[in-house]
This record gives structure tokens, C-alpha cells and sequence, in this order.
């Protein structure tokens, strides 16, 4: 047996109630004959007659009124249901889930995550902090950051910081007696510190640009990781040249722990946010995006 749906039984709960067809129909803005209709599917797929039809009057039968007393405390908490998932999506509210890289971490999330937090305090945040690509869908996640390199398919991304720039940089033990690279094809001749991929387990090549010319180098070296803070330990302790974000490891730079070649040959990057593509984003998430997008206009 085909099972009633919410619209034949909301009708025939309408006429009940009106004990006119006339009068459901203008109550829920459909033709009279739109509304006998589905009564009358209604009573075929249940087989029973649910009410008594005169030219004159309409009235209940035994069955119909078994069937409200059942149905209707059913049809309120429906009710209720939908009116409060529907408050709840205009709400700026519930938990937003994010996977980002460390950098982003440093760079986004820890200096404006008080500011936003304070700003909507219906959201929960939950940050997972990967350096792999991971597939933000399967694993619930609302959106992602990532650099401009590593964006997945099918994803509306939106920019958030800009000319981000990148260092190579090694400590002036291992300098010493080492000739600085004056072209990154020296760094063939110099150990380094490899960014490994979690999820590919490539080991990218270090891409630098000079007067609108691209080289891509295949560098070698003792230590390979996707952890930018043990790269940056490791380059501390002297093993080698590390290809890393500059700010947060700017103090060590401008320190002299850490000397940076090469600068006129590091382009810059990108990060986005990047989310899949729907036909309504979560006000949680748009009010995210419209956060950052405020920060960086102020900026």
C-alpha cells in the first residue's frame, strides 16, 4: 500500500476541522477540486471513508475521527519541528568546522579568533589543524584553508590573504664555510629541509619566479616532513635550507638565527577559503567568510 503523505493528510485534517472543502481550500490557497482530490486519494490508500459528503453538509465519520485523534498531537509536533528548524536557520548559529594548515592557524585563525567568537556568540568553532589535503565533505568539515596550489575540485574558494610570502632560510652554523646560493639551482649543491604531503606523499618542488621566468628545483636532504614547525626546528639546528611562510618566522630572521636567501627569486602565495558548492551556504559559514572578508578591508 502506497503510504498517505504530510500534504493528503494535512487537507483532509483541514476539511475535518472546517467540515467544508470550500473553506480548506481557501485556507490553504488551492482549488477546491485540488483538495478533494487528495481526501479522496487519502481514503482510497488507507480504505476507509473519512467522511460523509451531502451536497449540503461535510462531516467526520468514526474512522476520520479516529484517525485525528491519532494523527493530530502527530501533526502539532511536526509542526512545531519545522517552525523551530526554521527560526534556527536564520539564526547565525551552531557549530562551524574548519580544517586548516598550521600557517593558517598562525596566521588567520589565533589573532582574530577572539574578535570573532565575541562577535557571534551562537557559533561553536571547531578547528582541525592538517598539512594534508584532505576532502573536506567526507570528513564534515564546513570549509577548509589551503594555499592557492592544492585547491580540490568543485569548491567555491574565496581569497583571504594575499602575496603571502615565502623564505628560504638557514641557520649561520650551516652557512659557515657553505657558499650562499646566489641562483636556486645552488640549492642542488646545499642539503634541505623537504615538505612531504600527508596525503599524496609527494615531496613538492620548491618553485621560485624572477623577471617573469618560473623554475621549479627537486631538492634534496636528510629530513622530509608536512610539519613546518620541525622543519623550522630542524633549520634552527643546522641541517639545511627550509622553504617556509615568512611571518611566522620572521623574529628569527630578524634575530640572525635564521639568514634568508634567494629573496628576490620566492614569489608570493595565497590563501583560500574553500568550501563545496551549494545551493544555500550556512549562516554560520557566511557569517565566517563575511568576517574575514570585514578584517581584511580593514587591513
Amino acid at each position: 500500500m502506497k503510504e498517505p503523505d504530510f500534504q493528503q493528510l494535512r487537507l483532509f485534517m483541514q476539511v475535518a476541522h472546517a467540515k467544508s472543502f470550500t473553506s480548506a481550500a481557501d485556507a490553504t490557497g488551492l482549488s477546491v477540486s485540488t483538495v478533494s482530490h487528495a481526501v479522496r486519494e487519502l481514503e482510497k490508500q488507507l480504505g476507509l471513508r473519512l467522511l460523509n459528503r451531502t451536497t449540503r453538509s461535510v462531516n467526520v465519520t468514526e474512522a476520520g475521527e479516529q484517525l485525528i485523534s491519532k494523527i493530530a498531537p502527530l501533526m502539532e509536533d511536526l509542526g512545531l519541528a519545522l517552525r523551530s528548524a526554521s527560526a534556527a536557520g536564520d539564526e547565525v548559529a551552531g557549530t562551524l568546522r574548519l580544517s586548516v594548515p598550521s600557517s593558517a592557524s598562525r596566521l588567520i585563525l589565533q589573532p582574530l579568533l577572539r574578535r570573532f567568537l565575541l562577535a557571534h556568540p551562537g557559533i561553536n568553532l571547531e578547528v582541525a589543524v592538517d598539512n594534508s589535503l584532505i576532502d573536506i565533505v567526507t570528513q564534515g568539515f564546513d570549509a577548509g584553508i589551503r594555499y592557492d596550489d592544492v585547491l580540490a575540485q568543485d569548491m567555491v574558494v574565496v581569497p583571504i590573504l594575499l602575496d603571502m610570502r615565502f623564505v628560504v632560510v638557514a641557520s649561520p652554523e650551516y652557512l659557515e664555510c657553505r657558499k650562499i646560493p646566489q641562483h636556486p639551482q645552488d640549492l642542488l649543491q646545499h642539503e634541505c629541509l623537504n615538505y612531504r604531503s600527508a596525503a599524496s606523499g609527494a615531496l613538492p618542488r620548491w618553485e621560485f619566479e624572477k623577471d617573469g621566468k618560473h623554475t621549479r628545483i627537486a631538492v634534496k636532504g636528510r629530513l622530509a616532513t608536512n610539519d613546518s614547525e620541525l622543519l623550522l626546528r630542524a633549520a634552527l639546528d643546522g641541517f639545511g635550507f627550509a622553504y617556509l611562510s615568512h611571518a611566522p618566522i620572521a623574529k628569527h630572521v630578524d634575530s640572525g638565527e635564521l639568514v634568508s636567501v634567494l629573496e628576490d627569486w620566492v614569489p608570493t602565495s595565497t590563501l583560500y577559503l574553500y568550501y563545496f558548492e551549494r545551493n544555500n551556504t550556512p549562516k554560520k559559514l557566511r557569517a565566517f567568510i563575511d568576517f574575514l572578508k570585514g578584517e581584511a578591508a580593514n587591513n
